[in-house]
Protein backbone atom coordinates (compact mmCIF):
# COMPACT_ATOMS: atom_id res chain seq x y z
CA UNK A 1 0.00 0.00 0.00
CA UNK A 2 2.71 2.30 0.69
CA UNK A 3 4.36 2.35 -2.78
CA UNK A 4 4.07 5.01 -5.10
CA UNK A 5 2.45 4.66 -7.93
CA UNK A 6 5.19 4.94 -11.50
CA UNK A 7 2.74 7.52 -12.76
CA UNK A 8 2.99 9.96 -9.72
CA UNK A 9 6.75 9.75 -9.98
CA UNK A 10 6.44 10.60 -13.67
CA UNK A 11 4.43 13.49 -12.25
CA UNK A 12 7.26 14.61 -10.05
CA UNK A 13 10.01 14.68 -13.13
CA UNK A 14 7.97 16.27 -15.37
CA UNK A 15 6.84 18.90 -13.27
CA UNK A 16 10.73 19.51 -11.99
CA UNK A 17 11.54 19.71 -15.53
CA UNK A 18 8.87 22.20 -16.53
CA UNK A 19 9.92 24.52 -13.48
CA UNK A 20 13.12 24.42 -15.13
CA UNK A 21 12.01 25.98 -17.96
CA UNK A 22 11.31 29.45 -16.04
CA UNK A 23 14.75 29.72 -14.74
CA UNK A 24 16.69 28.17 -17.87
CA UNK A 25 16.31 30.77 -20.40
CA UNK A 26 18.03 33.04 -17.88
CA UNK A 27 21.60 31.69 -17.42
CA UNK A 28 21.43 30.15 -21.53
CA UNK A 29 21.30 33.65 -22.13
CA UNK A 30 24.25 34.44 -20.03
CA UNK A 31 25.96 31.34 -21.87
CA UNK A 32 24.86 32.46 -25.19
CA UNK A 33 23.21 28.94 -26.19
CA UNK A 34 19.17 27.96 -26.69
CA UNK A 35 17.51 26.80 -23.88
CA UNK A 36 16.64 23.25 -26.13
CA UNK A 37 20.69 21.83 -25.59
CA UNK A 38 20.53 21.62 -21.82
CA UNK A 39 16.87 19.74 -22.05
CA UNK A 40 18.06 17.19 -24.16
CA UNK A 41 20.83 16.81 -21.78
CA UNK A 42 18.24 17.03 -19.29
CA UNK A 43 16.30 14.29 -20.94
CA UNK A 44 19.26 12.02 -21.33
CA UNK A 45 20.33 12.01 -17.92
CA UNK A 46 16.18 11.05 -16.93
CA UNK A 47 16.66 8.63 -19.10
CA UNK A 48 19.84 6.92 -17.76
CA UNK A 49 18.62 7.24 -14.55
CA UNK A 50 15.14 5.21 -15.74
CA UNK A 51 12.58 7.92 -14.68
CA UNK A 52 9.35 6.31 -15.26
CA UNK A 53 8.21 8.23 -18.06
CA UNK A 54 7.16 7.31 -21.85
CA UNK A 55 9.85 6.92 -23.26
CA UNK A 56 9.82 6.49 -26.89
CA UNK A 57 11.59 3.37 -27.81
CA UNK A 58 13.17 4.38 -29.80
CA UNK A 59 10.75 6.07 -31.47
CA UNK A 60 6.66 6.26 -30.79
CA UNK A 61 4.14 4.65 -32.49
CA UNK A 62 3.31 6.33 -35.50
CA UNK A 63 -0.09 7.98 -34.70
CA UNK A 64 1.68 8.71 -30.98
CA UNK A 65 4.45 10.61 -32.92
CA UNK A 66 2.19 12.55 -35.31
CA UNK A 67 -0.15 14.00 -32.27
CA UNK A 68 2.41 15.63 -30.49
CA UNK A 69 4.18 16.75 -32.80
CA UNK A 70 0.78 18.39 -34.47
CA UNK A 71 0.09 19.86 -30.78
CA UNK A 72 3.55 21.75 -30.73
CA UNK A 73 3.93 22.85 -34.18
CA UNK A 74 0.08 24.08 -34.88
CA UNK A 75 0.61 26.19 -31.35
CA UNK A 76 3.95 27.68 -32.80
CA UNK A 77 2.50 28.75 -35.92
CA UNK A 78 -0.47 30.65 -33.89
CA UNK A 79 2.46 32.23 -32.54
CA UNK A 80 4.47 33.15 -35.31
CA UNK A 81 1.32 34.61 -37.26
CA UNK A 82 0.33 36.54 -34.08
CA UNK A 83 3.95 38.49 -33.75
CA UNK A 84 3.75 38.91 -37.81
CA UNK A 85 0.13 40.66 -38.03
CA UNK A 86 -1.12 42.39 -40.83
CA UNK A 87 1.49 45.35 -41.16
CA UNK A 88 3.87 43.93 -43.40
CA UNK A 89 3.73 45.03 -47.66
CA UNK A 90 4.31 42.64 -50.52
CA UNK A 91 7.91 44.21 -50.17
CA UNK A 92 8.25 42.49 -47.02
CA UNK A 93 7.19 38.96 -47.43
CA UNK A 94 9.43 39.01 -50.27
CA UNK A 95 11.73 37.94 -48.46
CA UNK A 96 10.56 35.04 -46.92
CA UNK A 97 8.88 33.83 -49.88
CA UNK A 98 12.21 34.05 -51.72
CA UNK A 99 13.16 31.04 -49.27
CA UNK A 100 9.96 29.22 -50.20
CA UNK A 101 10.33 29.41 -53.70
CA UNK A 102 14.24 29.24 -54.19
CA UNK A 103 15.30 27.52 -51.11
CA UNK A 104 13.30 24.61 -50.00
CA UNK A 105 12.72 23.47 -53.73
CA UNK A 106 16.84 23.03 -54.45
CA UNK A 107 16.72 21.69 -51.02
CA UNK A 108 14.18 19.46 -51.87
CA UNK A 109 15.90 18.27 -55.58
CA UNK A 110 19.76 18.13 -53.82
CA UNK A 111 17.82 15.40 -51.21
CA UNK A 112 15.93 13.49 -53.48
CA UNK A 113 19.31 13.03 -55.69
CA UNK A 114 21.61 12.16 -52.87
CA UNK A 115 18.93 9.98 -50.94
CA UNK A 116 18.13 8.19 -54.19
CA UNK A 117 21.68 7.76 -56.24
CA UNK A 118 24.01 7.68 -52.95
CA UNK A 119 22.16 6.51 -50.08
CA UNK A 120 20.46 4.18 -52.35
CA UNK A 121 17.15 4.79 -51.01
CA UNK A 122 13.97 3.90 -53.29
CA UNK A 123 12.14 6.36 -54.88
CA UNK A 124 9.04 7.19 -52.57
CA UNK A 125 11.39 6.91 -49.52
CA UNK A 126 14.06 9.74 -51.03
CA UNK A 127 11.00 11.84 -52.20
CA UNK A 128 9.44 11.79 -48.61
CA UNK A 129 12.68 12.31 -46.53
CA UNK A 130 13.16 15.74 -48.98
CA UNK A 131 9.86 16.90 -48.17
CA UNK A 132 9.99 15.83 -44.57
CA UNK A 133 13.50 17.69 -44.29
CA UNK A 134 12.84 20.42 -46.64
CA UNK A 135 11.21 23.05 -44.28
CA UNK A 136 11.88 25.40 -41.16
CA UNK A 137 10.48 24.65 -37.93
CA UNK A 138 8.64 27.09 -36.34
CA UNK A 139 9.41 25.20 -32.80
CA UNK A 140 13.15 25.12 -32.00
CA UNK A 141 13.52 28.21 -34.06
CA UNK A 142 11.93 30.66 -31.89
CA UNK A 143 15.32 31.74 -30.70
CA UNK A 144 16.05 33.31 -33.65
CA UNK A 145 12.28 34.84 -34.70
CA UNK A 146 10.45 37.86 -33.93
CA UNK A 147 10.13 37.93 -30.19
CA UNK A 148 6.71 40.09 -30.14
CA UNK A 149 3.81 41.68 -32.07
CA UNK A 150 5.14 43.86 -35.18
CA UNK A 151 2.84 47.40 -35.99
CA UNK A 152 3.45 49.97 -38.32
CA UNK A 153 5.56 51.84 -35.69
CA UNK A 154 8.23 49.08 -34.69
CA UNK A 155 8.89 46.70 -37.69
CA UNK A 156 11.38 44.10 -37.96
CA UNK A 157 12.07 43.78 -41.58
CA UNK A 158 15.88 42.03 -41.21
CA UNK A 159 17.13 38.41 -39.68
CA UNK A 160 13.98 37.75 -37.58
CA UNK A 161 11.43 38.72 -39.20
CA UNK A 162 12.39 36.49 -42.57
CA UNK A 163 12.89 33.64 -40.46
CA UNK A 164 9.63 33.68 -38.79
CA UNK A 165 8.08 34.17 -42.13
CA UNK A 166 9.05 31.36 -43.88
CA UNK A 167 8.78 29.28 -40.88
CA UNK A 168 5.34 29.90 -40.91
CA UNK A 169 4.84 29.54 -44.43
CA UNK A 170 6.75 26.34 -45.47
CA UNK A 171 5.37 24.10 -42.91
CA UNK A 172 2.29 24.31 -45.24
CA UNK A 173 3.90 24.38 -48.03
CA UNK A 174 5.91 21.35 -47.60
CA UNK A 175 3.11 19.11 -47.32
CA UNK A 176 1.61 18.62 -50.94
CA UNK A 177 5.08 16.65 -51.73
CA UNK A 178 4.49 14.77 -48.52
CA UNK A 179 1.66 13.69 -50.32
CA UNK A 180 3.49 13.04 -53.85
CA UNK A 181 5.56 10.63 -52.12
CA UNK A 182 2.45 8.99 -50.07
CA UNK A 183 0.64 8.61 -54.01
CA UNK A 184 4.28 7.16 -55.13
CA UNK A 185 4.01 4.48 -52.49
CA UNK A 186 0.66 4.01 -53.33
CA UNK A 187 1.27 3.14 -56.95
CA UNK A 188 3.46 0.79 -59.24
CA UNK A 189 5.48 4.07 -61.22
CA UNK A 190 5.67 7.59 -60.49
CA UNK A 191 3.84 7.76 -64.31
CA UNK A 192 0.66 6.13 -62.64
CA UNK A 193 0.32 9.38 -60.36
CA UNK A 194 -1.95 12.04 -61.76
CA UNK A 195 0.08 15.32 -61.98
CA UNK A 196 -2.79 17.02 -62.69
CA UNK A 197 -4.83 15.94 -60.16
CA UNK A 198 -2.24 16.49 -57.46
CA UNK A 199 -1.39 20.14 -58.74
CA UNK A 200 -4.90 21.16 -58.55
CA UNK A 201 -6.29 19.32 -55.58
CA UNK A 202 -3.13 19.05 -53.27
CA UNK A 203 -1.07 22.31 -53.94
CA UNK A 204 -3.84 24.85 -55.45
CA UNK A 205 -6.89 24.05 -53.54
CA UNK A 206 -5.42 22.79 -50.47
CA UNK A 207 -3.19 25.65 -50.12
CA UNK A 208 -5.33 28.39 -50.97
CA UNK A 209 -8.59 27.36 -49.09
CA UNK A 210 -6.54 26.63 -46.44
CA UNK A 211 -5.28 30.21 -46.16
CA UNK A 212 -8.34 31.80 -46.87
CA UNK A 213 -10.10 29.28 -44.12
CA UNK A 214 -7.61 30.90 -41.96
CA UNK A 215 -7.66 34.37 -42.78
CA UNK A 216 -11.27 34.21 -42.48
CA UNK A 217 -11.50 33.17 -39.03
CA UNK A 218 -8.86 35.84 -37.75
CA UNK A 219 -10.61 38.88 -39.50
CA UNK A 220 -13.77 37.80 -38.24
CA UNK A 221 -12.41 37.67 -34.60
CA UNK A 222 -10.89 40.51 -34.97
CA UNK A 223 -13.71 42.74 -36.47
CA UNK A 224 -16.10 41.05 -33.28
CA UNK A 225 -13.38 42.30 -30.52
CA UNK A 226 -13.13 45.43 -32.80
CA UNK A 227 -16.93 46.13 -31.91
CA UNK A 228 -16.61 45.85 -28.28
CA UNK A 229 -15.98 48.76 -25.58
CA UNK A 230 -12.63 48.17 -24.00
CA UNK A 231 -13.87 47.30 -20.81
CA UNK A 232 -15.94 44.52 -22.74
CA UNK A 233 -13.03 43.57 -24.57
CA UNK A 234 -10.87 43.25 -21.52
CA UNK A 235 -13.34 41.03 -20.22
CA UNK A 236 -13.30 38.42 -23.82
CA UNK A 237 -9.52 38.56 -24.26
CA UNK A 238 -8.39 35.76 -21.86
CA UNK A 239 -4.71 34.69 -22.97
CA UNK A 240 -6.41 30.83 -23.81
CA UNK A 241 -8.18 32.30 -26.88
CA UNK A 242 -5.01 31.87 -29.36
CA UNK A 243 -4.86 28.24 -28.27
CA UNK A 244 -8.85 28.17 -28.77
CA UNK A 245 -8.79 29.58 -31.80
CA UNK A 246 -5.38 27.71 -32.70
CA UNK A 247 -7.66 24.30 -32.63
CA UNK A 248 -10.98 25.77 -34.52
CA UNK A 249 -8.82 26.87 -37.08
CA UNK A 250 -6.77 23.92 -37.34
CA UNK A 251 -10.26 21.59 -37.37
CA UNK A 252 -11.88 23.26 -39.58
CA UNK A 253 -9.98 23.73 -41.80
CA UNK A 254 -8.84 19.98 -41.51
CA UNK A 255 -12.66 19.25 -42.03
CA UNK A 256 -12.44 21.03 -45.28
CA UNK A 257 -9.66 18.84 -46.32
CA UNK A 258 -7.16 21.46 -46.44
CA UNK A 259 -3.59 22.27 -44.86
CA UNK A 260 -4.70 23.18 -41.39
CA UNK A 261 -0.80 24.43 -40.43
CA UNK A 262 -1.60 27.11 -43.32
CA UNK A 263 -4.56 28.14 -41.74
CA UNK A 264 -3.54 28.20 -38.27
CA UNK A 265 -0.56 30.52 -39.68
CA UNK A 266 -3.25 32.91 -41.22
CA UNK A 267 -5.71 33.40 -38.66
CA UNK A 268 -2.79 34.23 -35.99
CA UNK A 269 -1.75 37.07 -38.96
CA UNK A 270 -5.51 38.26 -39.62
CA UNK A 271 -6.18 38.20 -35.58
CA UNK A 272 -4.48 41.48 -35.79
CA UNK A 273 -6.30 42.54 -38.58
CA UNK A 274 -8.69 45.83 -37.11
CA UNK A 275 -6.18 46.21 -34.51
CA UNK A 276 -2.38 46.55 -36.18
CA UNK A 277 -2.69 50.28 -35.81
CA UNK A 278 -4.20 50.85 -32.45
CA UNK A 279 -1.84 50.48 -29.84
CA UNK A 280 -5.05 50.46 -27.51
CA UNK A 281 -7.03 47.57 -27.93
CA UNK A 282 -4.49 45.29 -29.85
CA UNK A 283 -5.19 41.52 -28.78
CA UNK A 284 -2.29 40.41 -29.34
CA UNK A 285 -0.50 40.96 -25.67
CA UNK A 286 -2.48 37.91 -23.32
CA UNK A 287 -3.43 36.05 -26.29
CA UNK A 288 0.81 35.75 -27.12
CA UNK A 289 1.97 35.36 -23.74
CA UNK A 290 -0.41 32.82 -23.29
CA UNK A 291 0.24 30.85 -25.86
CA UNK A 292 3.95 31.19 -25.80
CA UNK A 293 3.74 29.81 -22.53
CA UNK A 294 1.62 26.66 -23.43
CA UNK A 295 4.26 26.71 -26.45
CA UNK A 296 7.09 26.73 -24.26
CA UNK A 297 6.03 23.80 -21.94
CA UNK A 298 5.28 21.41 -24.76
CA UNK A 299 9.05 22.28 -26.36
CA UNK A 300 9.83 21.43 -22.99
CA UNK A 301 8.16 17.79 -22.64
CA UNK A 302 8.94 17.25 -26.38
CA UNK A 303 12.94 18.15 -25.64
CA UNK A 304 12.98 15.84 -22.78
CA UNK A 305 11.78 12.81 -24.77
CA UNK A 306 13.65 13.13 -27.94
CA UNK A 307 16.34 13.21 -25.12
CA UNK A 308 15.72 9.72 -24.31
CA UNK A 309 14.69 8.56 -27.62
CA UNK A 310 18.67 9.72 -28.62
CA UNK A 311 20.06 6.93 -26.20
CA UNK A 312 17.19 4.52 -26.52
CA UNK A 313 18.21 3.16 -30.04
CA UNK A 314 16.86 5.98 -33.21
CA UNK A 315 20.35 6.94 -34.06
CA UNK A 316 21.27 2.90 -34.44
CA UNK A 317 18.78 3.48 -37.83
CA UNK A 318 21.62 5.12 -40.15
CA UNK A 319 25.08 4.68 -40.70
CA UNK A 320 28.05 7.09 -41.69
CA UNK A 321 26.82 8.16 -44.94
CA UNK A 322 23.34 8.55 -43.28
CA UNK A 323 25.21 10.75 -40.90
CA UNK A 324 27.06 12.61 -42.89
CA UNK A 325 24.64 13.39 -45.13
CA UNK A 326 22.75 14.94 -42.29
CA UNK A 327 25.74 16.89 -41.71
CA UNK A 328 25.83 18.35 -45.34
CA UNK A 329 21.64 19.27 -45.39
CA UNK A 330 22.62 21.87 -42.19
CA UNK A 331 26.11 22.81 -42.71
CA UNK A 332 26.04 22.80 -46.56
CA UNK A 333 22.66 22.30 -48.51
CA UNK A 334 20.71 24.98 -46.66
CA UNK A 335 23.33 27.97 -46.27
CA UNK A 336 24.00 27.53 -49.89
CA UNK A 337 20.75 27.47 -51.32
CA UNK A 338 19.91 29.80 -48.66
CA UNK A 339 21.88 32.64 -49.87
CA UNK A 340 20.94 32.20 -53.13
CA UNK A 341 17.81 33.27 -52.16
CA UNK A 342 19.11 36.06 -50.14
CA UNK A 343 20.51 37.44 -53.41
CA UNK A 344 17.21 38.72 -54.29
CA UNK A 345 17.48 40.95 -51.35
CA UNK A 346 19.38 44.05 -50.28
CA UNK A 347 20.61 42.67 -46.93
CA UNK A 348 24.65 42.68 -46.24
CA UNK A 349 26.24 39.77 -47.11
CA UNK A 350 26.76 39.02 -43.36
CA UNK A 351 23.18 38.83 -42.64
CA UNK A 352 22.13 36.86 -46.15
CA UNK A 353 24.89 34.23 -44.86
CA UNK A 354 23.28 34.62 -41.80
CA UNK A 355 19.56 34.03 -42.85
CA UNK A 356 20.73 31.15 -44.81
CA UNK A 357 22.45 29.43 -42.19
CA UNK A 358 19.75 29.46 -39.74
CA UNK A 359 17.65 27.00 -41.27
CA UNK A 360 16.70 25.25 -37.98
CA UNK A 361 15.27 21.97 -38.44
CA UNK A 362 12.79 19.95 -35.69
CA UNK A 363 9.60 18.47 -34.85
CA UNK A 364 7.28 19.55 -37.71
CA UNK A 365 9.85 16.52 -39.68
CA UNK A 366 8.88 14.54 -36.93
CA UNK A 367 5.62 15.16 -38.01
CA UNK A 368 5.54 14.91 -41.45
CA UNK A 369 7.31 11.55 -41.08
CA UNK A 370 5.09 10.14 -38.75
CA UNK A 371 2.25 11.35 -41.00
CA UNK A 372 3.05 9.97 -44.26
CA UNK A 373 4.33 6.28 -42.57
CA UNK A 374 0.87 6.11 -41.10
CA UNK A 375 -0.92 7.06 -44.62
CA UNK A 376 1.67 5.58 -47.46
CA UNK A 377 2.90 2.15 -48.32
CA UNK A 378 6.62 2.74 -47.83
CA UNK A 379 9.32 0.54 -47.63
CA UNK A 380 12.30 -0.05 -46.38
CA UNK A 381 12.24 3.33 -44.35
CA UNK A 382 13.91 2.50 -40.99
CA UNK A 383 16.77 4.58 -42.05
CA UNK A 384 14.88 7.83 -42.56
CA UNK A 385 14.51 7.81 -38.31
CA UNK A 386 17.88 8.01 -37.78
CA UNK A 387 18.74 9.99 -40.53
CA UNK A 388 15.78 12.97 -39.16
CA UNK A 389 17.53 12.41 -35.43
CA UNK A 390 20.45 13.32 -36.63
CA UNK A 391 19.80 16.10 -38.55
CA UNK A 392 17.29 18.09 -35.66
CA UNK A 393 20.15 16.87 -33.15
CA UNK A 394 22.98 18.47 -35.59
CA UNK A 395 20.40 21.94 -35.95
CA UNK A 396 20.01 21.46 -32.04
CA UNK A 397 23.59 21.89 -31.48
CA UNK A 398 24.63 23.57 -34.24
CA UNK A 399 22.36 26.40 -34.72
CA UNK A 400 21.61 26.42 -30.82
CA UNK A 401 25.52 27.30 -30.16
CA UNK A 402 25.78 29.77 -32.34
CA UNK A 403 22.42 31.84 -33.17
CA UNK A 404 22.56 34.35 -30.08
CA UNK A 405 26.58 34.86 -30.67
CA UNK A 406 25.37 35.82 -34.52
CA UNK A 407 22.51 38.16 -33.06
CA UNK A 408 25.42 39.68 -30.24
CA UNK A 409 27.87 40.56 -33.67
CA UNK A 410 25.11 42.07 -35.92
CA UNK A 411 23.86 44.11 -32.79
CA UNK A 412 27.72 45.25 -32.47
CA UNK A 413 28.02 46.44 -36.33
CA UNK A 414 25.00 48.88 -35.18
CA UNK A 415 25.11 50.90 -32.36
CA UNK A 416 21.65 51.84 -32.27
CA UNK A 417 20.54 48.15 -31.74
CA UNK A 418 22.64 48.35 -28.84
CA UNK A 419 19.80 46.22 -26.59
CA UNK A 420 19.78 43.06 -24.68
CA UNK A 421 19.74 39.60 -26.29
CA UNK A 422 16.20 39.61 -25.70
CA UNK A 423 15.83 42.53 -28.09
CA UNK A 424 17.51 42.38 -31.19
CA UNK A 425 16.74 43.12 -35.21
CA UNK A 426 13.88 45.93 -34.67
CA UNK A 427 15.70 47.06 -38.08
Amino acid sequence: MDQTPPYIIAFAYLGFAVTLIAFMPIYTKKLKITYIIPLLLLGMILYLSGAPLPWPNPAWEFETGKIVAEVIVIISLMTAGLKIGTTYTWKDWKKPLSLIAITMPLCMIAIFLISYYILQLNGPVSLLLAAVLAPTDPVLASDIQLEEHQDEKKRNTGLRYTLTGEAGINDGVAFPFVFLAILWSQTTSFSSIDLGHFVWYYIIYKLAVGAIIGAIIGFIYSYFIHKHDEESTSKILGGFIAVALTFFSYGIAEVAHTYGFISVFTTGIFIQFYQANRAEDRVESKMLEFVEETEKMLVVLWAIFFGGSLLSGILTYTDWKGILFSLVIVLVLRPVFGYVAMLTTNFSTAKKWAISFFGVRGIGSFFYLSFALLNGNFEDFTQLFGIVSYVVLFSIVIHGLTSLRVIEYFNSQDPTQAKPISDHFKK
